[in-house]
């Protein structure tokens, strides 16, 4: 998540950055408001120099044709959103969001007699892990039920279901993805407006079963 100011109206301010350490114990990418003088990133141990040949609010794809980036509503760059989808009619754009990814083998390891180490067999590529964390942002200060019953529907959904966007595609070779756990963590004197969550997702291999 690179979106450091969340603007809910005029005068109102929301630390993205901040929130996300709160309920998360980690901080995400900093990105300075514009014309100020503190550095691009935070807590980074280097900075880039050159300028960006890129124009603003263009959108850079991945190989596999998928989004990097997005304009959002006031005009402003969010890397990295997210899209989970069920059918063409029920989809979720999360913006403010961060993606991990876990990526695994099943190793067969055989000792050799009277040999030094022993020999590794790759038996298989194990389906890739998704850990996702983001907020669920209402629109005009209103609780996001809508978006939180999306995403309850999406956990329990037993059909095709698809976690689309430009970072998870470069770690699978499918779109489409199983829920194994989501999680809304308690919140306590923040915006209601504003609620947390975490999902882990994973790959899902959908194979037709014919029974003779």
């Amino acid at each position: 998540m690179v979106l450091k100011w969340f603007k809910m109206s005029t005068n109102t301010l929301f630390d993205l950055n901040k929130l996300y350490q709160t309920y998360f114990n980690n901080k995400s990418y900093y990105v300075a408001p514009k014309g100020s003088e503190k550095p691009l990133t935070q807590d980074v141990g280097y900075s880039v120099q050159m300028q960006n040949p890129r124009k603003r609010g263009e959108i850079v794809k991945s190989i596999h044709a998928q989004p990097f980036n997005k304009v959002g509503a006031y005009g402003q760059d969010i890397w990295f959103p997210i899209t989970l989808w069920i059918n063409d009619n029920e989809i979720l754009d999360i913006d403010a969001c961060t993606v991990g990814a876990h990526l695994s083998s099943t190793v067969i390891k055989t000792i050799v007699s009277e040999r030094k180490g022993s020999v590794h067999e790759t038996f298989s590529e194990d389906d890739v892990k998704f850990n996702i964390k983001g907020f669920l942002i209402g629109k005009n200060r209103t609780i996001p039920e809508k978006e939180i019953d999306f995403l309850i529907k999406f956990k329990n959904y037993t059909g095709a279901k698809k976690l689309l966007g430009g970072y998870p595609s470069l770690f699978a070779d499918t779109p489409n993805v199983v829920c194994l756990d989501l999680d809304f963590p308690e919140v306590q004197g923040k915006a209601p407006w504003i609620r947390p969550f975490t999902m882990q997702l994973e790959t899902d291999y959908i194979i037709d079963l014919i029974i003779p």
